[in-house]
């Protein structure tokens, strides 16, 4: 499925988806005996046919074994490991750990002055709290909770069609920085036709793809910002006013930005294609798994943007090494103030005097 997340950036309070078989149950054989009566076409009855050798009676077929609650759990595990497979999903899930870190790299680089020892001290705990397993993990266990077999197996077939393959392949890339910027350029970005345009619009909508990448650009934001300062109920207040200020303003570009990565990975499909394509994620088994992976990711996002803010926040409280502590002193400060800054570049060089 099309999958867009924004890349993780610090909490500066600033953003600059081979057919199975079906799970088989028991199926019990029953050999039924029946009773022939005569059948009378006249007001005579028939006569008795004539005596005949009794024939040997056939032992009824035994009944298949019905399937135990492991072989049941086993096969529903197996299907919902391969939907995520075929759909591409897992792969993409693979690679967002890389993505999440990347991102945060590229914020930390922006202009700074941070040692690298405090720029990998921050990437280890977000790698550490965003992995694909747990990613995963999360996924899976949403789609056991509403296993729905019917629709899986459907999907499956689905994904399994020549047409739905090409359709993946194309959603697995993840261009570079330079790549991206350059299509940007090109007419197919910024001259669409209304037909393209509306095309591109209806599989947003469809898998959810922007707003997924909203949602998890501010729940991760606003998560790794209290995850640092802790139960300082005004600093909260605080970051709940600075990302409700910017958050008009902040979706319009993520959304335009996730409809420039879709555009991008579909820049070789046809308008043919993408009606095709619009078609397959607007039905209703499709829009049913989009819904569950959508809340699915953005739980784990959550979640793991708390880890990671605490993790951030223990690094930042370290006191000064080299400046003495000096009564009203920055060095005597809580390094959780430098939250109130407005950049990355200038939380970052911030904290670096409490390290």
């Amino acid at each position: 499925m099309a999958l867009n997340l924004p890349k993780l950036a610090l909490p500066t309070l600033t953003l600059d988806k081979k057919r199975l078989p079906a799970i088989v149950g028991g199926v019990v054989v029953i050999a039924a005996a029946g009773w022939f009566g005569w059948q009378y076409f006249t007001e005579e009855a028939a006569p008795p046919p004539p005596p005949s050798k009794p024939q040997a009676v056939t032992a009824a077929k035994p009944a298949a074994k019905a399937a135990t609650a492991a072989e049941i759990a086993q096969a529903r595990d197996k299907l919902i490991e391969d939907v995520l497979a075929a759909s591409g999903l897992k792969q993409q899930l693979d690679q967002l750990p890389q993505r999440l870190a990347s991102g945060v790299r590229q914020s930390g680089k922006q202009g700074t002055k941070a040692s690298p020892a405090m720029l990998k001290s921050i990437e280890d705990a977000v790698a550490k709290s965003f992995t694909a397993e747990r990613f995963q993990d999360q996924v899976s266990a949403d789609l056991k909770k509403n296993f729905d077999q019917k629709r899986l197996q459907a999907l499956l077939k689905d994904f399994s069609t020549p047409e739905a393959k090409s359709r993946i392949e194309l959603e697995r890339a993840s261009p570079s920085a330079e790549d991206l910027a350059q299509f940007a350029r090109s007419p197919a970005a910024k001259r669409p036709t209304p037909q393209r345009a509306g095309l591109i619009k209806r599989i947003d909508a469809a898998t959810r793809a922007s707003d997924l990448a909203v949602e998890t650009a501010f729940a991760s934001m606003k998560a790794l910002a209290l995850g640092i300062v802790g139960e300082n109920a005004g600093k909260t207040a605080a970051i709940d006013k600075s990302i409700e200020k910017q958050r008009a303003a902040a979706t319009r570009r993520i959304r335009d930005a996730t409809l420039l990565n879709l555009a991008y990975s579909y820049k070789d499909a046809s308008d043919a294609d993408l009606e095709k394509y619009a078609g397959f994620y607007e039905a209703e088994n499709s829009k049913w798994f989009s819904d569950l992976v959508y809340g699915s990711l953005l739980e784990q996002v959550k979640r793991a943007s708390v880890e990671a803010g605490e993790s951030i926040g223990k690094l930042a409280v370290k006191p000064a090494r080299a400046a003495p502590k000096v009564a009203g002193s920055r060095a005597s400060a809580d390094a959780r103030t430098c939250l109130s800054l407005a950049t990355n570049t200038a939380i970052i060089k911030c904290a670096e005097a409490y390290r």
